[in-house]
């Protein structure tokens, strides 16, 4: 008898024909435990781990407002530079709260006696993903190794990664790892590798692929994924979500430049805008009724005056083809051409001319040249007062202010911010109430923070038992008089 196995002789001989067939059906089982001598150079979790996990931080900081309330937040960090440079999620210092709330910023070592080092905020990343911190130098700097990203390699899909983050404080932040395939890859604003719920580690981990250990990304926020539950006979939607499980990261090529171009001192990072709002993907019907050649489109929804979009010559439902002579995106869903073409946004310098190619009125095509603008402050971001004898913290009006409610962009006046409970102005009949623009105080203009600082000094002096008037305008855009007594 013949086998076309070939192995050894005492299992191939005369004597051996049973064993030659056997071995040969036991072959494969083989393969699976005792893989290619290739294998040999993949990395080994047990010693890959440890060595990963020294470069993550808890980053912690008190959120404290005027009246002294207090939350205290923390999050994962990862260490970028030998001088302490820390990367953590957008996520963990919001855009919508003040820096000036942002006390007692301080790195945790997640091992020994958990040693606390003070670091300062350096500032947010272009794309507004991540913000960057660093240890204080004159407290001896960050003992830690930084993070090696190399070799990094593209995402692929059903492929086998991993990620590694630290447990909860509860758990003494040691390290564990999230195992996972990539189902899907998605290229949103941010292209995003898409892996089963509760599959990887927290957000800010490294993730890495399990065959090879190059570096693929990191993971973000998931948003959740929403179940229907029977309650009392009916099918509720509920949200189900674990921050210390995360199931999507963001790809090498989105955080290669977050990576690399890593900053040293406090910095403000310019965002470009085009100026333009409730823009839309171009939709199948108009492309046909149009005939437009190509997939994608942007559908402008309104100009905002004297914006970049504004001063170009844009107008509203021009339809943006091309940037400088280039389609934008190749995909036919509506969504997914918005997203691409904020993704072509984020690319360009603030003060860069930029060559859109449009269609206007469905019969017109044009080229205009447009100077990319810097997207207006928020109004976290505006400088804030406190009047602590009326209980009252005032802001100044940023351009989403104004815009959201239809007023003039010159409108002069200060934003009522916060307003402290059982203090003067939240008492009476006519109290101010957060979201109020306070444009006089005692029939006198209000121009900004200071002026309005100054005012309320002057309406002490001469107050002689009467009450500060106040002229706001309200949410719905009436003007309303508030009269508020120290007393």
């Amino acid at each position: 008898m013949k086998y076309f196995f070939k192995g050894p002789r005492w299992l191939t001989g005369r004597r051996g024909g049973a064993l030659g067939l056997l071995a040969a059906l036991l072959m494969p089982v083989a393969v699976l435990f005792c893989p290619p001598a290739a294998a040999s150079a993949r990395p080994r979790l047990a010693s890959f781990i440890p060595v990963i996990a020294r470069s993550l931080v808890i980053v912690q900081y008190t959120a404290e407002n005027e009246f002294h309330k207090t939350t205290k937040i923390d999050g994962q960090g990862i260490v970028l530079t030998s001088g302490g440079v820390v990367l953590v999620s957008a996520n963990l210092i919001p855009g919508d709260i003040p820096l000036s709330y942002v006390k007692h910023l301080v790195i945790r070592l997640p091992y020994g006696a958990l040693k606390k080092i003070p670091a300062t905020y350096l500032g947010r990343t272009v794309n507004g993903l991540f913000c960057y911190i660093k240890a204080d130098s004159a407290k001896g700097g960050l003992p830690l190794p930084p993070l090696k990203i190399s070799p990094h390699a593209r995402v692929r899909l059903g492929q086998s990664v991993f990620a590694i983050g630290l447990l909860p404080k509860d758990e003494a932040y040691r390290p564990y790892v999230g195992i996972n395939h990539v189902k899907a890859i998605v290229p949103l604003v941010h292209p995003l590798a898409l892996t089963d719920m509760f599959g990887l580690t927290r957000a800010t981990s490294p993730v890495y692929g399990s065959r090879t250990g190059a570096f693929l990304g990191l993971t973000v926020p998931d948003p959740g994924q929403s179940i229907n539950m029977a309650l009392l006979g009916h099918n509720v939607p509920v949200l189900v979500k674990d921050p210390n499980q995360e199931g999507v990261f963001l790809t090498w090529r989105t955080v290669a430049r977050v990576l690399t171009n890593v900053p040293v001192k406090p910095f403000h990072a310019a965002r470009p805008w085009l100026g333009t709002a409730d823009d839309t993907g171009l939709k199948p019907a108009l492309r046909k009724l149009y005939k437009i050649k190509q997939r994608a489109g942007i559908v402008i929804g309104s100009v905002i005056p004297a914006m970049p979009a504004a001063r170009a010559g844009l107008k509203s439902q021009d339809i943006i083809l091309t940037i400088n002579g280039k389609p934008f995106s190749r995909s036919a869903v509506p969504t997914l051409m918005l997203a691409h073409f904020e993704r072509a946004l984020q690319k360009m310098r603030p003060g860069r001319i930029v060559k859109f190619g449009i269609l206007r009125h469905g019969r017109k095509y044009m080229t205009i040249p447009v100077k990319i603008g810097t997207l207006p402050p928020p109004p976290s971001r505006m400088a804030r007062y406190y009047d602590h004898k009326l209980g009252l913290v005032v802001r100044k009006i940023a351009f989403a202010d104004t815009y959201a409610r239809k007023l003039s962009a010159s409108l002069r006046g200060v934003i009522v911010s916060l307003v402290k409970g059982g203090a003067p102005a939240s008492l009476g009949r006519t109290p101010l109430k957060p979201g109020y623009v306070i444009t006089r105080v005692n029939n006198r203009k209000v121009t900004g923070g200071r002026e309005f600082m100054t005012l309320l000094k002057r309406a002490r002096r001469h107050l002689h038992g009467r009450r500060i008037v106040f002229v706001v305008i309200k949410a719905d855009g009436n003007t309303a008089v508030c009269r508020i007594g120290l007393h």
